[in-house]
């Protein structure tokens, strides 16, 4: 294959990484050094740049988000929990959890950078029981 594209790489990317859970440190960076090797193969510039920044940062997705220790990923986690707890009505559930969101992209923003993705990760669980609540009750609207 002399070409690959960005999405094909971004899946066998993922797919390594879940199959090197407790894996060596050796293997992982063999690994790493393959995957770079594969995104350089990328035509396009860009997703090349992105490919190989992903791909040194495979490691990093084996071992998985360490959790935050700052108060700005504690409040955000204390927001999910909040919200995944909140017994309101679908709407007021919906209300509650898009403050939460909008919260959780600003405590992002002010956290230190080495946590600044963890935190903005939560966002996703907020978004799919937004996403539900939508669902289960289309007469909420989108």
């Amino acid at each position: 294959m002399d070409h690959v594209d960005f999405e094909t790489f971004d899946a066998q990317l993922l797919e390594l990484a879940d199959s090197l859970q407790g894996a060596d440190e050796t293997t992982v960076a063999a690994e790493a050094v393959r995957m770079k090797a594969l995104a350089e193969q990328i035509e396009d510039e860009q997703s090349r740049r992105l490919a190989l920044i992903r791909a040194e940062k495979l490691p990093e997705f084996v071992r998985g988000p360490q959790p935050g220790t700052s108060p700005q990923y504690w409040r955000a986690a204390s927001l999910v929990t909040q919200v995944i707890n909140d017994k309101g009505t679908p709407a007021e559930q919906i209300d509650h959890a898009q403050r939460a969101v909008a919260e959780i992209g600003t405590l992002a923003r002010a956290a230190p950078e080495r946590e600044f993705r963890t935190i903005l990760r939560m966002n996703s669980t907020l978004k799919r029981l937004i996403e539900r609540r939508r669902r289960e009750n289309p007469d909420l609207g989108s």
